[in-house]
């Protein structure tokens, strides 16, 4: 199980991804990443990403991924990402953006093509959300308070 990792080769360390890509396309992959790398790094030993740059008057400043694999922003929809750490109870949407926040060992990350229009403006739900979660719990990511 990932959790039980222990650090990796050399000064590398070890991350679980998560990409769904909505209507129930969920891939996961186990990377290992420099220690020190961001959770962009992380995304990008794990899929074909797309950025675009700081751009500090449109609110945000650092990097904004803007597709994952083909799968692009939209005006109704955009991706999103949560971290699960070690010690904490579940899934978190962190309020850096993902060039600044530094990858733990161990560290669950999910990235989420977030339909606004259709879920609402705050997501309630975690990053492994799909339409399979009303008839089976067990592999719905927590709703969050």
């Amino acid at each position: 199980m990932f959790f039980g990792w222990s650090k990796g080769r050399g000064d590398e360390i070890k991350a679980f991804v998560s990409i769904n890509y909505g209507s129930d396309q969920i891939r996961h992959e186990a990377v290992e990443v420099p220690f020190g790398a961001s959770v962009l790094d992380a995304l990008k030993a794990a899929a074909n990403v797309e950025v675009a740059p700081d751009e500090s008057s449109t609110g945000h400043s650092g990097p904004m991924v803007t597709a994952i694999d083909g799968f692009f922003n939209g005006i109704d929809q955009a991706w999103i990402y949560y971290v699960f750490e070690r010690g904490e109870s579940g899934w978190r949407i962190p309020e850096e953006m993902p060039d600044s926040l530094r990858v733990s060992n161990g560290m669950r990350i999910g990235w989420r093509l977030y339909n606004f229009k259709e879920r609402g403006a705050v997501p309630k739900e975690g990053p492994l959300w799909s339409s399979r979660c009303a008839s089976k719990t067990r592999t719905c990511a927590r709703q969050f308070p």
